[in-house]
């Protein structure tokens, strides 16, 4: 069973996505209303008005947050992988995850990238350099397209889908 083969080769390193995985989108407008996404210029223009507090009216997802907990606890090095498209979302992105997931990542294990395509061959390289194979790390992350290419990559994929219906969340998993 799956749970039998974890404790064999359990998962030793973690990545997390922010858009959509730690974080459930809310960007406040001037109008008084919120977006929950943007087009590429809106979305750099929003970081260039907003800096490094882009991320301040968004919400972590508890259920994201109890399953980092959990693998924190059974020994998992967790590390925070995301795509940026410019600086001021970098910051934004970890000033997000420290005040809503304290503890749980430590400074030195966020990564970011300015593309997608780039995240499963970061895996593979932080992998390699921990002396971990890719069947002991995990990607958990909402763009499917992406689980799917750490799948191929011999990397456990966790999917973290929003239901936009009453905004539930749901988590599948894709083990290798």
């Amino acid at each position: 069973s799956y749970p039998e083969m974890r404790k064999m080769n359990p998962i030793r390193l973690a990545f997390f996505d922010v858009d959509g995985t730690l974080c459930a989108p809310a960007y406040p407008q001037p109008d008084g209303g919120f977006d929950i996404g943007f087009t590429t210029e809106g979305w750099m223009a929003y970081c260039d008005r907003t800096g490094d507090k882009a991320y301040s009216d968004c919400l972590p997802l508890p259920q994201v947050r109890a399953f980092a907990e959990e693998m924190r606890q059974s020994g998992t090095r967790l590390f925070v992988l995301s795509a940026i498209m410019n600086e001021n979302e970098r910051g934004a992105k970890r000033s997000f995850v420290q005040a809503h997931y304290p503890g749980l990542f430590a400074k030195e294990d966020f990564f970011f990238v300015y593309h997608d395509g780039e995240k499963v061959p970061l895996i593979l390289e932080k992998a390699a350099a921990c002396c971990v194979p890719p069947d002991a790390c995990m990607l958990v992350e909402d763009t499917y397209g992406t689980v799917l290419e750490a799948y191929d990559a011999g990397i456990h994929g966790i999917h973290v889908a929003n239901i936009v219906a009453g905004n539930a969340w749901q988590i599948l998993s894709f083990p290798v």
